[in-house]
């Protein structure tokens, strides 16, 4: 399998007049910008301690880091395929570029196409909307159903999958995405945009977070055999936690883009993957974990996100808690 061949499995075959003559499907308007299958690592009897607006609850992993119609596509225009392409495709390596055509082929234009029927024809109107509603939600579920074979070796401490061109590309697709399509990273990059006077992506960010997501890990997939891929083990007691931008660069500082990229994702409360810099070791493996090493990733994952961190442990939170309140 190569890098264009799994993308392309991922560009929806959805024809909107086959809508009308076929049962109309169900709109998946609950959509979850953080993995449920994901969060369940940090879940006791379906339940996980979440902390939000400096509060700390229990709840189960359906009704966390989930809002309504958030993949949701919007109505687009060829002049906003041309700022797409521009922000995205121009200065992309040929082969992003041909997987970019072919994504918004799949996702632009049946709204190009029959958004102006919407107006006349109830059923198209309806089967459009439904497209947008679902399209890219299809296309990230894809992609974490493809996963979890790879997270289960993960779990397992089986790291041999990284030097096999095909599950090292699963990985990283899946990782890049996970990434960029966070509300963390949407919130972000729209608002510095606009303080700098740049157009507002609001309206065409979801296709643009995937196609970024591909540049990215078009990049890393080139560099993998001089990125080296560790799994960090956590003895120290106190839980890794995880939130709503789970995957983080570790050399990011939230105000500027930085020109390296050292991946951190933990996995559960006790394994978290790190992606190093080409051609630099990992800043830390297993052996450098202590209790303060685990405080600042979990600070990290803290500062990373939009308003929610998960843990399994509520005394984890209350540190954090307590921790941001002092500073």
């Amino acid at each position: 399998m190569t890098w264009g061949a799994s993308l392309r499995d991922n560009v929806p075959e959805i024809k909107v007049r086959r809508a009308v003559n076929i049962e109309m499907p169900q709109k998946k308007r609950n959509q979850h910008h953080v993995w449920q299958h994901y969060l369940k690592s940090w879940a006791t009897d379906g339940q996980i301690f979440c902390l939000r607006n400096d509060k700390i609850f229990s709840t189960g992993t359906t009704v966390v880091a989930v809002e309504k119609d958030f993949y949701k596509l919007h109505k687009i225009t060829p002049k906003d395929l041309k700022l797409i392409h521009w922000l995205a495709s121009e200065k992309a390596h040929p082969v992003n570029r041909k997987l970019h055509e072919q994504f918004l082929a799949g996702m632009a234009a049946p709204i190009i196409r029959f958004g102006h029927l919407t107006k006349t024809d109830k059923v198209i109107e309806q089967a459009l909307d439904t497209f947008m509603t679902n399209a890219l939600e299809d296309v990230y579920a894809g992609i974490e159903g493809r996963f979890i074979p790879l997270l289960a070796r993960i779990k397992a401490g089986d790291m041999t999958f990284y030097t096999d061109d095909n599950d090292a590309l699963e990985f990283i697709y899946f990782a890049c995405t996970q990434y960029m399509r966070t509300k963390a990273i949407r919130v972000r990059i729209i608002e510095r945009l606009k303080q700098h006077g740049l157009p507002d992506l609001t309206h065409v960010w979801n296709l643009m977070g995937y196609l970024y997501a591909v540049n990215i890990g078009f990049g890393l997939y080139l560099e993998r055999k001089s990125r080296k891929l560790v799994l960090v083990e956590n003895d120290t007691g106190i839980p890794f936690v995880t939130g709503d931008q789970p995957v983080t660069n570790l050399l990011g500082n939230g105000k500027t883009g930085p020109e390296e990229l050292v991946l951190y994702y933990p996995i559960t409360p006790r394994l978290a993957l790190i992606l190093g810099e080409a051609n630099k070791e990992p800043p830390f493996t297993s052996s450098d974990i202590t209790p303060s090493r685990v405080a600042d990733l979990n600070a990290r994952i803290v500062a990373a996100s939009h308003s929610q961190i998960f843990s399994c442990s509520e005394a984890s939170l209350v540190q954090l808690l307590e921790q941001a309140q002092n500073h």
